[in-house]
């Protein structure tokens, strides 16, 4: 089980969400950063862990919450679901997203120093997404993507206390359901075990999803991609 801090150090993110107007779809792609002067670095807990049930089997979790917000006088008109918002306006926005991961892990190799194996399992995202100015003007949208997720992981003792840990997790979908996108999620680290249960982990992560919904009620792409790094504590 490991506890500790996700240090957020750049994004770049888009987003677009539709209305429709008789034969016409109406919206604005919108960059996060520039078009609403959303945040670029932040700093959220992250909580990680597994359970072993057997040598080479074992259930992998993943939970973390990514609150971002943003302020802006924009300079265009800007169309975000059913509201319209005229050049001039202030905008405050928000959008959040809330991740969690269940996977089941087989290690197809593993010995004292290393282990390799693969992961099957399910993501699920939760973004929530706000635009609102004081002129009265506001529009808000959730959304929540459950989504399978492949990964394959490598961890290497370079000594009986340092190991260097890596895990790369992606998927595709064309069209299921009402989703169709993209994600990966790139980890390297390197823990030290410093005491016999206790120990100390640092590591840089890569984190991209790319989703776009169609539904009868809703119509909208999120492109978000994360950089920064970790800094946690385990038990074991």
């Amino acid at each position: 089980l490991s506890l500790g801090a996700y240090f957020v150090s750049r994004t770049n993110a888009t987003l677009r969400l539709d209305r429709t107007a008789g034969l016409a779809t109406i919206g604005t792609s919108l960059n996060w950063e520039q078009d609403l002067g959303g945040e670029t670095s932040l700093t959220v807990p992250r909580l990680d862990g597994y359970y072993r049930f057997a040598p080479k089997h074992r259930v992998d979790f993943s939970w973390y919450k990514i609150e971002r917000g943003g302020q802006i006088v924009t300079q265009r008109g800007i169309d975000f679901g059913d509201a319209s918002f005229p050049a001039g306006t202030p905008i405050n926005s928000a959008w959040d997203t809330e991740t969690i991961k269940l996977t089941y892990t087989y290690s197809f190799y593993r010995k004292p120093e290393i282990e390799t194996s693969l992961s099957l399992g399910l993501h699920v995202t939760d973004i929530d997404m706000s635009m609102q100015s004081p002129l009265g003007i506001s529009e808000a949208e959730t959304v929540t993507a459950p989504l399978p997720v492949f990964g394959f992981r490598l961890d290497y003792a370079v000594t009986p206390k340092w190991w260097v840990r890596t895990k790369y997790e992606l998927f595709f979908l064309d069209s299921i359901d009402e989703f169709q996108g993209a994600y990966s999620d790139f980890t390297i680290s390197i823990e030290h075990r410093t005491f016999e249960h206790v120990g100390f982990g640092l590591g840089l992560n890569r984190n991209a999803l790319d989703l776009e919904v169609t539904s009868d009620t809703k119509r909208g792409a999120f492109n978000s991609v994360l950089n920064g790094f970790m800094l946690y504590v385990f038990a074991r």
